[in-house]
């Protein structure tokens, strides 16, 4: 046997066990339970095509210590990613031997080894409620918020290298992104673009729906943000322009870089990745417009003529105003079910809400962190209760106010406090709830007043699908979880009797792609569908407008249950 082939052996073996080591035993049960995604910088390393466990690469970090990787959507064998320094973004498990696990959910190049080090600024939320948006960004960067985009700009260049950058090799935004005429800093711009017609990219952008064709244009499929929606990405040769697109309801989303040939592009185009890796939708909060000032102008001598009996009324509130208690008790939101008939109290509804929307920051248990608050849903209980939505444009908060009204006056009172709750879609903080579970009637906030959108099932509780755009109903007693999903699944939904953990869900609802599978034809509520029994589940099967599909699925036991999900499913 020749010496070279022997040394291969041994160095194979040496391998081999060395990644054994490393990685200790079998870890294929290694579960994700946080949807968290944490971030990595350092080395990317093959195993050789070998798996150990559920790691297929490692990454080494600057330290010299290393964590397992692995990904069912990002090809990590890429040439451009292998041996180079990236940053990966993910949800991390600990495996058997107490080892990292990142199920890599974002990769990018991370060009400036030293970056870690020459960033300057501190890592900070950013919500903007206008366009629906939240990420991190760095607080050194300046922030300019116009109608209808963001744009973030980078610190200013080194005076004297900025003067001698080679303007000519200056990459030529678009005008549609183009801030100003002299680019002098590297700029991250989020802008929304109507699409009244809820096309997908590709045919927004006028592209080839086909995978192959749009890599031959530069373009290439990519999944973005905490929620792993799906996304196109275009870079130009020099990667000093980057554009990303999403899509979402009536609006597309495009995410562009526009930087220029200086020292601190590398660490500029870093930071726009990891604005997109941290990114979410968030619920969109109208604005006022001269409509709805009108209205409220019409109401001025309703208000003034009950002023003094609303000041009673919010010194009462001030007085019974619930604090935060440290064990709170859990309720749900409620179930929409959509309603297209009015009734002679819709009037009463509009003034109500009118009336608790200019008093909320009064009303509100505790000051807004952000602004002030300002409410968005109302959901009416017979015969006197309300249940108010606000927000800050960060946090969200409902409160249950009993009220009187007698055409020209109003009393209110705080029956109960609450705030986003971990296992279920609302965690009652203090007070109580005399009318839980009872049919409530939803009037949203529109930029023209108010109007009655939904009746609420007796018995059921709704949750609010922002990444996929659905509302869907399941029954009061239940929680809920959403997480990002896998092997074909775009996003998944989680419901079950108890807190919902790994195996014990009743009832799942997933975001898939591919075709309806065969089986028989279901008529449910204002959804058809097709149901099969498969792996002794049964499952409902939706197609939904941008090309993927519900299915809502759940033991056969629980095939009731399924048909009631399915049924309640709305699209925003």
């Amino acid at each position: 046997m020749k010496k070279g082939l022997i040394l291969s052996m041994i160095l194979a073996s040496t391998f081999f066990v060395t990644a054994c080591s490393l990685f200790g035993g079998d870890d294929d049960n290694v579960v994700f339970e946080s949807n968290v995604q944490e971030k990595r910088i350092g080395t990317l390393k093959s195993l050789g095509g070998m798996s150990v466990g559920e790691g297929t690469h490692i990454l080494e970090l600057k330290d010299k210590s290393t964590m397992r990787l692995k990904s069912s959507k990002i090809n990590l064998d890429d040439e451009k990613y292998i041996s180079k320094m990236v940053e990966v973004r993910g949800p991390v498990a600990k495996t058997s031997d107490e080892k990292e696990l990142m199920d890599v959910q974002s990769i990018d190049l991370y060009e400036d080894e030293d970056d870690q080090n020459a960033i300057e600024g501190v890592e900070t939320d950013y919500t903007n409620a206008k366009l629906g948006i939240f990420l991190t960004y760095l607080d050194s960067w300046k922030i300019t918020e116009e109608e209808t985009r963001i744009i973030f700009t980078a610190p200013e260049v080194n005076t004297d290298e900025a003067n001698n950058l080679d303007e000519a090799t200056a990459s030529e935004p678009s005008s549609t992104t183009k801030p100003n005429e002299e680019l002098k800093q590297d700029v991250v711009i989020i802008e929304r673009i109507p699409n009244p017609q809820k096309k997908t990219l590709e045919s927004f952008l006028q592209l080839p729906a086909d995978s192959s064709k749009l890599m031959s244009l530069g373009y290439t499929q990519t999944l973005v943000g905490a929620d792993r929606l799906d996304g196109l990405k275009k870079e130009s040769s020099d990667r000093y322009e980057i554009d990303i697109w999403l899509t979402r309801a009536e609006y597309v989303y495009q995410f562009s870089f526009i930087g220029s040939e200086h020292a601190d592009v590398a660490k500029n185009r870093n930071t726009f990745f990891s604005m997109i890796s941290s990114f979410k939708f968030v619920g969109i909060l109208e604005e006022d417009t001269d409509e709805e000032n009108t209205q409220e102008e019409e109401q001025d001598s309703v208000e003034e003529n009950t002023s003094e009996e609303a000041d009673s009324a919010n010194n009462q509130v001030e007085e019974d105003s619930p604090t935060v208690k440290d064990t709170p008790k859990v309720d749900s939101a409620p179930v929409t079910e959509t309603k297209t008939t009015t009734s002679s109290s819709d009037s009463t509804y509009s003034l109500i809400a009118q009336y608790v929307g200019k008093e909320i920051n009064t009303l509100a248990p505790e000051s807004a962190e952000t602004g002030s608050w300002k409410t968005y849903s109302f959901e009416f209980v017979d015969p006197n209760y309300v249940y108010a939505y606000y927000t800050d444009g960060t946090n969200d908060r409902r409160i249950l106010l009993s009220y009187e009204h007698d055409g020209t006056s109003f009393d209110t009172n705080i029956e109960a406090y609450f705030q986003p709750g971990e296992t279920t879609s609302w965690t009652r903080v203090s007070g109580e709830n005399p009318v839980e579970n009872k049919e409530k009637t939803v009037v949203e906030v529109t930029a023209g007043g108010t109007t009655q959108s939904a009746v609420v099932k007796e018995g059921y509780s709704y949750f609010e699908s922002l990444p996929y755009d659905f509302l869907a109903q399941y029954p009061s007693g239940w929680y809920f979880s959403g997480a990002s999903g896998g092997d074909g699944t775009l996003h998944h939904y989680g419901f079950s009797n108890q807190p919902v953990e790994n195996g014990n869900e009743l009832v799942s609802i997933d975001i898939v792609k591919g075709s309806i599978p065969a089986g028989s034809s279901i008529s449910v509520g204002e959804n058809t569908g097709v149901k099969v029994y498969e792996n002794g589940e049964v499952a409902v099967y939706i197609a939904r407008a941008d090309g993927t599909l519900y299915k809502i699925h759940g033991g056969s036991g629980y095939e009731t249950s399924v048909i009631d999900i399915a049924a309640s499913i709305k699209a925003n």
